[in-house]
């Protein structure tokens, strides 16, 4: 077996195994060290890729440029018809007082209130019952000041009011001067 290898193996057969080893060793190494889907935008000559060579649903509009994403918007289309109104719903009521250090009022919607026993504790009331409302406070001076530094706390009181109590910045209760929004 070896003695008929010996006897076709010759210069050619050899350098012509040799020269396919080096060529196909080559796109084995490209095959391997390219990264997947390398060949993009930039590497494709423009009108290299035709529409007839691509395949249904191989492009998504992510490969599509800009302009192109622009140019499948159509124009837009008329109004539809005008609906019929829908029934009213519940009104929005609104209150909102801002009140001096001394419990007087300076403004506002309250009907009554002011203070409320101890040092800054008030009890602000108004029209219609606010305990289903959202209650926000912030400590102000009525006369446009800068606030002092302290925090307020509000609170549903129970009998249609709002329980108001601040406090100067060292925690301690305090008569301050506040603005009161309440949102139904």
């Amino acid at each position: 077996m070896i003695d008929r290898c010996k006897a076709n193996l010759s210069y050619a057969n050899v350098m012509a195994t040799f020269a396919v080893f080096v060529a196909l060793g080559g796109s084995s190494y490209a095959a391997i060290t390219l990264p997947r889907n390398s060949v993009g935008d930039k590497q494709i000559r423009t009108a290299a890729v035709r529409s007839s060579e691509v395949r249904d649903r191989s492009l998504g509009v992510r490969d599509l440029s800009l302009d192109a994403r622009k140019s499948l918007r159509g124009l837009a289309g008329p109004a539809g018809p005008v609906g019929a109104q829908g029934p009213a719903g519940p009104g929005a009521a609104k209150f909102f007082a801002v009140v001096a250090p001394s419990g007087t009022f300076t403004r506002g919607n309250a009907t009554s209130g002011g203070k409320a026993g101890g040092f800054g504790t008030y009890l602000v009331s108004f029209p219609s019952p606010v305990s289903a409302c959202a209650f926000s406070a912030t400590l102000a001076t009525t006369e446009g000041a800068p606030a002092p530094a302290g925090r307020v706390t509000v609170a549903d009181s129970g009998s249609g009011g709002v329980a108001v109590q601040t406090y100067d910045a060292a925690g301690t209760a305090a008569d301050l001067g506040f603005h009161l929004i309440v949102a139904c």
